[in-house]
Order: C-alpha cells, then sequence, then structure tokens
C-alpha cells in the first residue's frame, strides 16, 4: 500500500515532480550546475562533464511512496555524481558519523523558501551567516531538512552536537599552516576539505592560538575553503589582511562574509576596530 493513504499528501504530478527536482538540485552550487529541462529529461553538466538524466523512473519511484521523496531526490543525486550510496535516509544512527556543519550565507534561506523544497536545518550565528548541517558524501554533501529531524525524532540542539563532535574529529587530521612569529603570526586553515571556515566553530583550536599572540585574536572567513586568524597588535598587518579579506570575499567561489571575528570569554563575536 502507497504511503500516500497514511497521511502524506497526494503525489505531485509528473511534470510537477520534473520541477521540483529542478528546484531541489539548484540549492547544491556545489555540486551540480544546472544546464536545462525539457519534460523529463534534465541536463546538467557536473566536474566538467555533461550529464542527461530520465527522470520517469524516479517519478515512478516516488508515486510508490510519496512520503520518501527525500530518499528519491537523494538516489538521484548518488547516480548523478556516480556514487554508490552511502547511507540508509531513514536510519540517524548509520548516518550520525558523517554529519558536519557547514556555513552558510543567511541569503540561502530565501533560494530555499523560494524554490519550495523542505526548509534545511540550521542555526544562526553572527554576520548574516547561519550554520547548516550536511551529511558528508564522496564528492559532495546533501544538505538535512526538517522533515529529516522530523523522521528521525531529533532537535536541533542534538544535531549541532554530533555535527560539531565530528568536524572536530575531523580537524585532528587537517595540518594547518603557521607563518611568521610574534604580532606578525597568521594561522591558517586551507585544505580544501569544504569546512576550512566552518572551524571558525572549534573555539578550543581558537583559544590556543589567542595564547600564542599578542593583543586580540582576529578571525576572518572570506570563503568556504579559507580561515586566517592573525593578532590585532600590528595595525598595518590587520588591514592588509582585512582587505584582502574583503576582495576574496567578493571574488573567490563559495563567498561567505568579509567581517572579521575575535574570539572573547570563548566565545565567538564580531571583530570592533577601536
Amino acid at each position: 500500500m502507497s504511503d500516500q493513504h497514511n497521511g502524506a499528501p497526494p503525489p505531485m504530478t509528473e511534470e510537477q515532480f520534473a520541477g521540483y527536482i529542478e528546484r531541489r538540485l539548484g540549492i547544491h552550487d556545489e555540486m551540480l550546475a544546472h544546464i536545462s529541462r525539457e519534460g523529463n529529461q534534465l541536463r546538467l553538466r557536473i566536474n566538467e562533464r555533461d550529464v542527461s538524466v530520465d527522470l520517469t523512473r524516479f517519478y515512478q519511484a516516488y508515486t510508490r511512496q510519496p512520503a520518501q521523496l527525500d530518499a528519491v531526490v537523494q538516489t538521484l543525486i548518488h547516480v548523478l555524481l556516480d556514487e554508490i550510496p552511502q547511507r540508509d535516509e531513514q536510519d540517524f544512527a548509520a548516518l550520525a558519523p558523517r554529519i558536519r556543519p557547514m556555513l552558510k550565507p543567511i541569503d540561502l534561506l530565501a533560494t530555499v523558501r523560494e524554490r519550495g523544497v523542505p526548509m534545511i536545518a540550521y542555526r544562526e550565528l553572527l554576520a548574516d551567516l547561519i550554520i547548516t548541517y550536511v551529511i558528508d558524501e564522496q564528492r559532495s554533501v546533501a544538505y538535512i531538512n526538517e522533515d529529516q529531524l522530523e523522521r528521525w525524532g531529533i532537535g536541533i540542539d542534538q544535531l549541532h552536537e554530533r555535527a560539531l563532535a565530528n568536524l572536530r574529529r575531523a580537524t585532528a587530521d587537517v595540518r594547518f599552516t603557521t607563518v611568521g612569529e610574534g604580532e606578525q603570526r597568521l594561522y591558517i586553515f586551507n585544505s580544501g576539505d569544504g569546512y576550512d571556515a566552518t572551524r571558525l566553530l572549534l573555539t578550543d583550536i581558537l583559544a590556543e592560538w589567542a595564547r600564542s599572540l599578542p593583543g586580540r585574536l582576529v578571525i576572518g572567513i572570506p570563503n568556504r575553503d579559507f580561515l586566517i586568524a592573525l593578532s590585532d597588535a600590528d595595525s598595518d598587518i590587520l588591514r592588509s589582511v582585512a582587505h584582502q579579506i574583503q576582495a576574496d570575499a567578493e571574488q573567490r567561489q563559495h563567498g561567505l562574509t568579509n567581517q572579521l571575528f575575535t574570539l572573547a570569554g570563548g566565545v565567538i563575536r564580531t571583530f570592533d576596530w577601536e
């Protein structure tokens, strides 16, 4: 018996489903670049290769179990990326080790609402940034949404704690770079794993850096794959770095913010110039 008879909404039409998939894939900016759609035929460019997929069988899977829409979408993404699925969509325990936080501009929420897809799970941070939560895949990430949290029976606080613990564990294998000495010293995360800016949330690491520097610790995260920390003791160096952060936030892929941050009482705050 279809889940449709157990309180789930009636199935979308085939055209509605195709349009929904088109909108849903559109929020995965780091994974998929949409080219065109004609009926059920979707054409995309992924990892510098052209891909074409017929959505008919995915629509048929959806009509059999409308409540499994998220699972159908994620299966499609695996097919597009030529990946072997690593998870059971219904099992939080199986997914939990690969859940990570990821910083995103708050504008992403408007994009999700406009596309009419399930709202992503998030927490507000600072400087028009939010913390989203993703399932780390082989070559991509999948945003966790509010519908999934409801099915799993967990809250945003539990999700955040697990994601942060996973990020801290993964960071143990990631090297940061140090340049210079004293008030000229720079600390840099630039591993390219997609979570470098999100390591702003690892305040224990930031506190260790702060103890080695004179003055206040200042942190910049201009884009997803870069975090830089330095002292505010040398105003010339700080202004030079701040200007570069502003340029990178505007010009680099996956830009985040030109706002600077600091650590006060073990808590991330925005940095105010004196």
